[in-house]
């Protein structure tokens, strides 16, 4: 079914998104808190497995870098997906049944949108390890070793893994940003739309909002630097947990807003239905006034 959108809505608008997904998030609190716990859970158990020891000392600073984003991405891209499907089902007059939320069907686009996700975000850190490789100076002892300068095994890593977490978010909201992809999330995972439909329409969405490029952009890099202060390492923890689901509420409210006009199917059917309703009513009047007695 179509929506109203991509549409044009004011800076104003993005105030009250943000309202409302905190109010989406207070009506099943413990169910967000449960996949806030996803991401650092997941990091966890992804960094404690042996394999790393094994290989990646050997293989050098592109694989660690990559082997870093799974670890840590992979985990944050899976709970900013889920929250925002749970968004969507928390905004719904009727709570759907439990058959409906965990089906072959809903999990494979849950799969689908968070792998797209975490693509995204391992691109944008490649493109950025490889511009600090090729462009920054390299290290003054290392040159006068007279050996080429690598960049730093540790590329985006914090002192903690819930400032790595945060950090990583921040990465996500720059690569959404740079990418036109702010709204190909829900796109994909709602519409089910091919990936160059959901790019296509993101993309359109964000020119006619073009607000949204500063605000995506000095919040990303807020949340990618505040880890490696020590002064903001404890907030940045603090953070860390409620920020992913809370992101993935977002960006549920932005697109119902964007590209539904703020409703869900059901309301739209129901508007239509009662649109119908008057209209047919209105004729029926009409005719019976014109008939002769």
């Amino acid at each position: 079914m179509r929506g109203f959108g991509p549409r044009a809505l004011a800076p104003r608008d993005g105030w009250d998104w943000l309202t409302q997904a905190w109010r989406l998030m207070r009506r099943r609190p413990w169910l967000f808190v449960v996949v806030a716990l996803f991401a650092p859970a997941g990091s966890a158990l992804l960094l404690a497995l042996p394999i790393w020891h094994w290989w990646l000392p050997p293989l050098g600073a592109w694989v660690t870098l990559i082997a870093t984003v799974f670890c840590y991405g992979l985990p944050s891209s899976l709970t900013v997906t889920l929250a925002c499907a749970l968004a969507r089902a928390a905004n719904r007059k009727q709570p759907p049944a439990p058959r409906q939320l965990f089906n072959w069907t809903a999990l494979k686009a849950l799969g689908k949108t968070s792998l797209f996700l975490f693509m995204l975000l391992l691109q944008g850190y490649l493109v950025v390890y490889w511009v600090q490789d090729q462009l920054l100076p390299a290290d003054f002892a290392t040159l006068a070793d007279g050996a080429p300068g690598m960049p730093p095994t540790t590329f985006g890593v914090a002192s903690t893994v819930l400032g790595t977490q945060l950090s990583v978010l921040g990465g996500v909201l720059l690569v959404l940003q740079v990418l036109l992809t702010w709204f190909a999330i829900p796109l994909k995972l709602f519409r089910e739309l091919p990936l160059s439909a959901c790019w296509r329409h993101s993309a359109l969405a964000m020119q006619l909002n073009p607000w949204l490029f500063p605000v995506l952009g000095l919040a990303g890099l807020v949340l990618v630097v505040l880890p490696f202060f020590g002064f903001f390492s404890i907030p940045a923890q603090v953070l860390a947990l409620p920020l992913p689901v809370y992101l993935g509420a977002l960006l549920y409210v932005a697109w119902n807003d964007v590209f539904q006009g703020g409703l869900e199917n059901e309301e739209i059917v129901e508007l239509t239905a009662n649109w119908q309703t008057s209209v047919s009513g209105g004729s029926v009047s009409r005719r019976s006034r014109a008939a002769p007695d």
